[in-house]
């Protein structure tokens, strides 16, 4: 009776809340409740929260209501599953959707709150960068490719000596024993050249640079007087040199590189790199630009990783390790801005000592506004400047402590560790959506003069972040972490099998991707059509030839149509379908999963057992399609492969490699799948583009879309913003034409603006 009596005051909890067609109406709540307490709730709880004695796990996920409804006329209750069937389970599973079982009533139950975030390792990284760059300048790509080159008639970088200057793409040349240019540079024992602009950095890590000559050269990158790697006198035959810079995507950074050849009978000159996840490889010119640009303030020091416990970073975890490494962070960032902040602080060499204090007191109560993101009282004056200046110490050393007591600092470090809401709180929230980083001069401005109070004027502020490099690499950002690249940073073959997938194929395959993300990022309509179903691909010669297509023309990448009765879109793109597949066969459940969980947004809990791939040759005669079937066909799998293998299934027209096949055992391939969305419908394509069409048009893939944008950009639940967020959100993208853009300003402006605490006591 008791049960009966709570689950019929749970109902009465909950009616108000339902006005979707798609929850039951009030009587058929009530019966469904009464069916559930009687039949289930001795061993699941009263709201599904599961009992010590018989199962102790709650309940709760995202199950269509007609799947829930089989899975309970199925097995509920425990050994007499004929008591609940047909409209009983139905209904059951109606109560269970709308009371505790789906994510929306989960919000309702245990509504999410906003959590006291710290700065993750990016942004702290990006913070630092620009808090530096907010005394100096910075600059952003325009549309020229390459470095100023200006060659010269002598060893010597000489005005007189000039004789070309131009922009060269990229730098890899053979000069023989001849020179660039026989009449404007007659053959003699020497000549020189010197590039300069920046390298333009689109993923944050470590990149090796590399000069190859049998010269004389010498290269800078983000240091215009000590030089990355330096072989202008040389000694003994080496011709490779190499040096690492760790860099921070979305950024330019200065780079020169001097050349000269003098008594030896070759000239030669390569100017390589090695990326994050890439091959070496000549640095293509889309990675430099004729600009100049200052050098950019990098902290090195090791970080633990970040928080990835809910599926996007997180800066909710403090450990010692963190606490650490932020010490030893604002140690070596004090000890780099000793560079720099004589210069921002206008010193004089006839300064008296009063006026050279005044000056560097007022650059750190500066810094200090900055990086806290809003004005200092007396207080905070007096503690993290005053203090330092004040016990005797040379100006030099005050500065330094100065500076260490603000990056350390709780204001400093944590996102919103006040409480205060107001215009800063606004600004800081929206740069740190859109940027990862503090917010700018302009923005702090924007701020104190209350330009950002009204909805308009903040939403032109969003979209001046949204337009820039930054922000285009921002998004850049997220697509890596959607797609779950990071898997993919070992990709290799069985090399009998595949003896030209190489270390360099792979590479390409990733530019190739990173090409196709780019072209998303930067179209003014249609990005998130043509990267869902476009018809084009990437190419150079080295995959064509693997891919067997025509070759494109030139030896750089080049969009070509490729295989587009087949292929559309990201999901069939060779470098996931290389990198969601076993080293010998392809493999249907590595690329469902990657679907469901990651486009669809489904959540998939693990398997009750581990279990390890049937190996092909084992059953020799089976194709890939018929042996993940009969390996997922008992019960405990088939609940989730039946979503998972299906969505697989439509990818088999494609190796283990990515290349199109339409037989595999001399059998001809299926490509046949299907989809339960939540709603009961289902959809079916057949292949690739069916698929992707379906991905597209799908409410569940925006949903998705919203839902773990917003995550990778706010790093709170989005729930904990209301729960109609993922909704109007998902609506918002529909009716902009599914702008990417104009989806990142509606939610950092969600987010800027989000105060229960003021709605509340309103």
């Amino acid at each position: 009776m008791f049960r009966t009596s709570c689950a019929a005051a749970i109902v009465s909890l909950l009616l108000p809340h339902f006005s979707s067609p798609a929850f039951a109406q009030a009587d058929q709540l009530q019966r469904g409740a009464e069916i559930y307490a009687q039949k289930c709730a001795s061993c699941h709880g009263a709201t599904g929260e599961g009992t010590a004695d018989n199962y102790p796990e709650a309940m709760f996920g995202d199950k269509p209501t007609i799947d829930l409804t089989e899975l309970i006329a199925t097995t509920m209750p425990e050994g007499e599953p004929e008591l609940c069937v047909g409209d009983d389970a139905q209904l059951v599973a109606e109560w269970m959707q709308s009371a505790f079982y789906s994510p929306e009533a989960q919000a309702r139950i245990n509504p999410p709150k906003r959590q006291l975030s710290r700065l993750t390792v990016a942004q702290y990284r990006n913070s630092v960068a620009d808090l530096v760059e907010s005394f100096t300048w910075f600059n952003q790509p325009n549309d020229k490719d390459g470095l100023t080159a200006k060659y010269y008639k002598s060893r010597h970088f000489r005005d007189k000596e000039k004789a070309i200057e131009r922009l060269d793409p990229t730098i890899n040349f053979n000069f023989g024993e001849g020179t660039p240019d026989k009449d404007k540079i007659p053959e003699s024992e020497e000549f020189s050249i010197q590039w300069e602009g920046s390298v333009v950095i689109d993923e944050t890590g470590w990149y090796e640079f590399i000069v190859k000559t049998e010269n004389g050269a010498r290269l800078f990158v983000n240091d215009r007087e000590a030089a990355l790697t330096d072989a202008w006198v040389k000694s003994g035959d080496e011709t490779e040199y190499r040096g690492s810079r760790f860099l921070l995507a979305g950024r330019l950074y200065p780079i020169r590189l001097e050349w000269f050849t003098f008594k030896e009978k070759t000239a030669t000159i390569g100017l390589w790199w090695k990326t994050p996840h890439g091959a070496e490889r000549p640095i293509p010119a889309r990675h430099l630009s004729p600009q100049n640009s200052p050098e950019v303030l990098v902290v090195e020091t090791p970080f633990p990783p970040d928080d990835r416990s809910d599926g996007y970073i997180r800066g909710t975890s403090v450990s010692r390790e963190w606490d650490e490494a932020t010490t030893f962070a604002a140690i070596e960032a004090a000890d780099k801005m000793q560079k720099f902040y004589r210069d921002v602080a206008k010193l004089k060499n006839d300064d008296s000592p009063e006026k050279r204090r005044e000056k560097l007191q007022e650059f750190c109560q500066t810094f200090a506004y900055r990086a806290f993101r809003r004005p200092l009282d007396d207080t905070l004056k007096k503690t993290y400047i005053n203090t330092h200046f004040e016990d005797g110490s040379d100006t030099d050393t005050a500065v330094k402590r100065s500076l260490l007591a603000i990056l350390k600092s709780p204001r400093f470090l944590y996102r919103e560790v006040t409480g205060e809401y107001d215009l800063y709180t606004r600004v800081s929230r929206l740069s740190f959506a859109l940027h990862d980083s503090i917010p700018s001069q302009n923005l702090l401005k924007a701020a104190e003069k209350g330009w950002v109070k009204d909805d308009k004027p903040l939403r032109d502020q969003a979209w001046q972040l949204v337009n820039t490099y930054r922000g285009q690499v921002r998004l850049t950002e997220f697509f890596r972490t959607w797609m779950n690249l990071e898997r993919l940073d070992d990709l290799q073959k069985d090399a009998e099998l595949y003896p030209s997938f190489t270390p360099e194929l792979v590479a390409d395959l990733r530019t190739s991707f990173e090409l196709l993300l780019r072209d998303a990022v930067t179209a003014d309509k249609d990005g998130f059509r043509n990267l869902v179903t476009g018809r084009e691909t990437w190419m150079n010669d080295r995959l064509a030839e693997f891919y067997q297509i025509d070759p494109p023309d030139g030896e750089n990448f080049k969009k070509v149509g490729f295989e587009s009765e087949y292929r559309a879109g990201f999901v069939s793109h060779p470098f996931l379908l290389a990198g969601f597949a076993y080293r010998n066969t392809s493999s249907p459940i590595h690329r469902g999963v990657f679907l469901s969980r990651g486009i669809l947004g489904r959540a998939l809990k693990p398997p009750p057992d581990s279990v390890s791939p049937v190996a092909p040759d084992l059953e020799p005669d089976l194709t890939t399609r018929e042996r993940t079937s009969k390996q997922t066909s008992p019960s405990m799998c088939a609940n989730c492969h039946g979503m998972i293998n299906s969505l697989g299934f439509a990818l088999e027209g494609f190796d283990a490699a990515g290349r199109f096949r339409q037989t595999e055992q001399n059998k001809p391939i299926d490509v046949t799948g299907h989809y339960r969305m939540r709603s009961g419908e289902v959809s079916k394509f057949l292949g690739a583009t069916e698929l992707a069409d379906f991905l597209f048009q799908s409410p569940e893939t925006h949903r998705s879309f919203c839902r773990q944008l917003f995550h990778h950009m706010v790093q709170q639940p989005i729930l904990a913003y209301g729960p109609q967020s993922i909704d109007e959100l998902a609506t918002s993208f529909a009716g902009n034409e599914y702008n990417m853009r104009h989806l990142m300003v509606e939610i950092a402006c969600r987010s800027a603006t989000h105060h229960p605490e003021q709605k509340q006591s309103e």
